[in-house]
C-alpha cells in the first residue's frame, strides 16, 4: 500500500468590485410635491414625469381619488382660444382650457352626479397647465387622480336634491351650481396654482 499524500491545499481569492454610480442631481423619475391648506382642508398635489405621459395627484383625503386621462391634439388655434376659460382665469394666470382636450374617467365616481362637470373642469385645466409649458409636439397625455373634499356648496346642491320639497336640478344644472360658488372658485384657483407650481414636464 502506496502511502500517498494528499496534494496541498490552494486557496483561492474572490475579488468583487463595487463601483459607485455617478451622482446625479435629478431623480429617476422626476417628482415634485407640495402640500398646503386651501379652506381649511389639508391639500397635496404631487406632479410625476413619465416618458409617455405627465401623472398629476390631487388629494384633500390623503388617498387617490378618481382617476381621469386627458388627452390633447395639438391645434395651432388652441392656444389662442378663451371662449372655455375657467372661472377667475384672468386672477389666476391660468391658460384656458384646450378645446382639443378630451377627458376619460378611468376609474372611480365622482361624490355626487353633479361634481362630474366639476372634475372634469379640474381635469381639463391641469392638461392645459402642462401643455402649455411643454414642447407642442411632446404629445404626451396627462393622467388626474382628483379625490376632494365636499364643500358648503355641495352638501347644499346635495340637500336639495336628495329631499323633497327642494330646488330639482339636472345634473349639468347642479354641476352649474358648484362651479359658480365662491368656495369653489378660491378652491379651484388655489390648487391650479400648486400644479403650476409642480412643473416636472
Amino acid at each position: 500500500m502506496s502511502n500517498r499524500q494528499p496534494p496541498p491545499a490552494t486557496s483561492s481569492t474572490f475579488q468583487i468590485t463595487v463601483t459607485p454610480l455617478p451622482p446625479t442631481t435629478s431623480p429617476i423619475l422626476p417628482t415634485k410635491t407640495i402640500t398646503t391648506t386651501i379652506l381649511g382642508h389639508v391639500t397635496t398635489v404631487i406632479a410625476q414625469s413619465f416618458t409617455d405621459r405627465v401623472f398629476i395627484t390631487i388629494t384633500q383625503l390623503s388617498r387617490f381619488g378618481v382617476l381621469y386621462q386627458a388627452s390633447t391634439s395639438p391645434s395651432p388655434s388652441s392656444h389662442t382660444d378663451g371662449s372655455a376659460a375657467a372661472p377667475t382665469t384672468t386672477a389666476a394666470n391660468l391658460p384656458p382650457p384646450l378645446p382639443t382636450t378630451i377627458v376619460t374617467k378611468l376609474v372611480g365616481t365622482e361624490p355626487t352626479p353633479g361634481h362630474v362637470a366639476l372634475y372634469q373642469l379640474y381635469v381639463s385645466q391641469v392638461a392645459s397647465i402642462v401643455h402649455h409649458a411643454m414642447d407642442a409636439n411632446a404629445g404626451r397625455s396627462v393622467v388626474v387622480s382628483l379625490a376632494l373634499k365636499a364643500s358648503a356648496s355641495a352638501d347644499g346642491v346635495g340637500k336639495d336634491r336628495g329631499r323633497g320639497g327642494g330646488q330639482d336640478w339636472d345634473d349639468d344644472e347642479a354641476g352649474e351650481m358648484l362651479m359658480s360658488s365662491e368656495d369653489e372658485r378660491q378652491r379651484f384657483v388655489e390648487i391650479m396654482g400648486l400644479v403650476q407650481q409642480c412643473r416636472v414636464w
